[in-house]
C-alpha cells in the first residue's frame, strides 16, 4: 500500500505514508492506520485554530492599508481640484499637501519605486535560495516576535509525534528520528535532528542538540533525558501532552497580544487618515471654502 501511496505524495502527507509503511513492515497496519488518522485529525484541528486567529487580523491589516492608499491616491487630488475650481485660496493641511505632491511624483516616476520593490524581492529570494540564507530565515521564524515560539512548538510537536509512532511500532530511536525528520521543512529543525542522529552513532546523547539550540522549553529536554533512563516512548507521550498544553497557552497569549498590536496599527492609520483626508473633507463639508472663494 505505501509504495502505491508514494506515487501520490502530492495528495498523501509524508508522515501518513511513513506510518503506513511502518505498519505494513512491522505487521501492525491496523494500529498504524488508527494512529495516522488521529494524528491528522489533531493536526487539522490545530491548523484551523491558528488560521482562525491569524487570518482575520491579517485581513484587517491589508484592508486598512489598501483603504488608506486608495484614499490618498484618489481622495486627496479630488479635494485639491474642488478647492481650486471655485477659486478658493484656502490651503489644505501640510500633511495633505505632502501626500498630494508625493502622489503626483509617484505617478511620474512610478517605475522607480516599482523597480526598487522588484529588486528587493529578487534579492530576498536570491538570498533565500542559498543554504545560509534559508537557514537564517528559518531561524528567524523560530525567534520572531509573537509567532516564533508557536512555530517552533508546532514543528517540534510534529517531529516528536512521528518519532513516538515509529518507536511504538518497534523502530530504534536513530531510525525513528531519521524517518521522522522529513515531516518538518524547517532547515534549523532538520539540522538539529541530523546532529542528534550523528551523536547516537558516536555514542553521545541525541538530546544535546535540542538542548544546545535553546529554542524550546527546558522541561521538554529534561523529560527526554528521564525517558532515556526509563521508558522513552511513554515519556515522549507525556512530553507531547506538556507541549500541547504549552501550545494552547501560547495561542491564548497570541489571542491577547495580536489584537493589541492590531489596535495600535489601526490607531496610527486612523490618525494619519483623519489628519490627511478627513480634516479637509470636514472643511469642505462645513463650507468655509465657499466664503473664502466669495471674498476673493
Amino acid at each position: 500500500m505505501y509504495i502505491t501511496m508514494e506515487y501520490y505524495s502530492n495528495i498523501f502527507p509524508y508522515i501518513y505514508i511513513n506510518m503506513i509503511k511502518v505498519g505494513e513492515l512491522s505487521g501492525s497496519l491496523e494500529n498504524s492506520l488508527e494512529q495516522a488518522v488521529e494524528y491528522l485529525e489533531n493536526s487539522d484541528s490545530l491548523r484551523r485554530r491558528v488560521r482562525k486567529i491569524v487570518i482575520p487580523n491579517l485581513l484587517m491589516f491589508f484592508g486598512l492599508t489598501i483603504g488608506t492608499i486608495l484614499a490618498v491616491f484618489f481622495g486627496v487630488p479630488m479635494l485639491k481640484g474642488i478647492f481650486e475650481s471655485v477659486g478658493s485660496h484656502k490651503q489644505l493641511p501640510a500633511v495633505t499637501m505632502w501626500l498630494y505632491n508625493l502622489t503626483l511624483k509617484t505617478q511620474e516616476i512610478w517605475y522607480i519605486p516599482l523597480g526598487v520593490v522588484a529588486a528587493a524581492v529578487g534579492i530576498f529570494y536570491t538570498w533565500l535560495s542559498t543554504p545560509k540564507g534559508r537557514y537564517d530565515f528559518d531561524y528567524f521564524k523560530y525567534t520572531m516576535p509573537i509567532f516564533g515560539k508557536l512555530i517552533y512548538l508546532l514543528d517540534f510537536s510534529r517531529l516528536m509525534q512521528c518519532t513516538l509512532l515509529n518507536l511504538q511500532n518497534g523502530m530504534r530511536i536513530q531510525d525513528a528520528l531519521e524517518v521522522s525528520k522529513s515531516v518538518v521543512k524547517n532547515t534549523v529543525m532538520m539540522s538539529i535532528v541530523e546532529t542528534a542522529i550523528n551523536n547516537i552513532f558516536v555514542g553521545q546523547s541525541w538530546i544535546e542538540p535540542f538542548e544546545e539550540a535553546k529554542l524550546g522549553d527546558a522541561m521538554c529536554t529534561e523529560m527526554l533525558k528521564i525517558g532515556m533512563q526509563t521508558d522513552l516512548a511513554e515519556m515522549i507521550d507525556k512530553m507531547l501532552q506538556y507541549v500541547e498544553s504549552d501550545i494552547n497557552n501560547t495561542l491564548e497569549k497570541i489571542v491577547k497580544v495580536l489584537p493589541e498590536v492590531a489596535y495600535i496599527f489601526v490607531g496610527v492609520v486612523l490618525i494619519f487618515f483623519v489628519v490627511a483626508v478627513l480634516v479637509p473633507c470636514i472643511s469642505l463639508y462645513m463650507g468655509d471654502w465657499l466664503f473664502d472663494a466669495y471674498a476673493t
